[in-house]
């Protein structure tokens, strides 16, 4: 892998060029710690009395974690500290520069948030992580719900995802106008155009439009980005984690 990486910057002819890593879907888990304003640096005794209760399935002891400012709360990222050391090990053995280190999740609620600064609507974000789909709504730029679920048939997905918030809305109290974006196969959007209800005033946003980077091979080039790619993309315009 280390060799792969490095010959492909140098067939790009971007040798001596910083990495940003962002670690893939699995793996990693965040939360959104609630009533905990974004401080760059924290007591590590603090740091634990926070985290001991964050219900995930993480040990604290073995992970690294990373704070990121999400409106005016804190938003926690953990990741395996094998998992974390196994990609920089990557790098090192390229002999290349690790800027920083993202997750895609994360990267891409930040890109979201980027296309959406002004928005109020609630925003309901579907994609596929593994064989499980997940959605998580994000309500004043904020994630308030993540959840993953299976469906036994795809044709199942619409009605699944309609009852899933419609709980949420219950149990939160409101129910706004909803945005739906999906990071999906093309072939499952077809499925999912009577999900979006104009009589809620319910619409959707599209993942198109944005900077896309130079294809570096024919097969890059004929497969292109997926839409999580994308918006992970966006998201990295910005550099916020301490």
């Amino acid at each position: 892998m280390a060799d792969l990486l490095a010959e492909l910057l140098f067939d790009c002819d971007v040798v001596g060029a910083q990495l940003v890593l962002v670690l893939p879907l699995q793996g990693s888990q965040w939360r959104l710690l609630e009533g905990v304003a974004h401080a760059p640096a924290m007591d590590s005794t603090e740091l634990m009395a926070i985290i001991i209760d964050l219900n995930w399935s993480l040990d604290v002891a073995e992970c690294d974690l990373a704070f990121a400012p999400c409106v005016d709360q804190t938003l926690l990222v953990g990741c395996p500290r094998s998992l974390l050391q196994a990609w920089i090990d990557v790098v090192e053995m390229a002999d290349l520069s690790l800027r920083r280190v993202d997750w895609m999740v994360s990267s891409a609620q930040r890109g979201l948030m980027l296309e959406h600064q002004d928005m109020t609507d609630d925003l309901a974000w579907v994609f596929l992580d593994e064989s499980s789909y997940r959605l998580v709504v994000i309500r004043a730029g904020m994630p308030e719900l993540d959840c993953r679920f299976n469906v036994k048939n795809d044709a199942d997905l619409a009605l699944e995802l309609r009852r899933r918030i419609a709980a949420w809305q219950d149990y939160s109290g409101s129910s706004h106008r909803l945005v739906w974006c999906f990071c999906l196969p093309q072939g499952l959007l077809k499925t999912l155009e009577l999900l979006i209800d104009p009589d809620r005033r319910e619409t959707s946003f599209a993942v198109d439009g944005f900077w896309i980077p130079n294809a570096v091979t024919p097969e890059d080039e004929l497969h292109g980005l997926q839409a999580m790619e994308l918006l992970s993309l966006q998201g990295m315009r910005e550099d916020i984690y301490s």
